[in-house]
């Protein structure tokens, strides 16, 4: 079990790695629609999937998805717009899930942080538009966050 946790962490650390390189994140939609799923972990709790690369997403458009394409999403938009309003919704992030749909569950939130944190760490600066800063975006989250505990 500890090395299934230890690699689904490392999946995710690698999703983080790849969405700042990309500047962007990808999943799946028909329509207004995106690919959800129900949460392993909480019950009546959904799960929007997102992937690091357009061909994550697209192999996993197939049984009910079938009719799903990949779609990108803007990093700073990503941030901005899903990250807090999933997190307003109550709703939680799939990382990079495999075909089996299986895969980290993280609070959105903790997603824009961990993002913002390796932004940091790489000398890395997005401009937001609905924040005056990176930083200010970041101390919202850490607001937020501590709000919760």
């Amino acid at each position: 079990m500890a090395q299934h946790a230890a690699s689904t962490e490392t999946s995710y650390q690698n999703f983080i790695k790849q969405i700042i390189e990309a500047d962007a994140v990808w999943g799946l939609t028909k329509g207004d629609t995106w690919a959800t799923s129900s949460s392993a972990e909480f019950e009546d709790t959904e799960v929007i999937l997102f992937w690091s690369t357009e061909e994550g997403a697209a192999a996993c458009a197939e049984d009910e998805w079938a009719q799903y394409n990949a779609e990108s999403i803007e990093l700073v938009e990503f941030l901005e717009n899903w990250c807090v309003g999933m997190y307003e919704d109550h709703l939680l992030l799939g990382a990079d899930w495999g075909t089996d749909l299986s895969g980290n569950e993280v609070e959105p939130l903790n997603v824009a942080l961990d993002v913002v944190t390796q932004l940091k760490a790489k000398g890395k600066r997005l401009e937001f538009t609905q924040y005056d800063s990176q930083d200010e975006f970041e101390e919202q989250l850490i607001e937020a966050l501590e709000g919760e505990e």
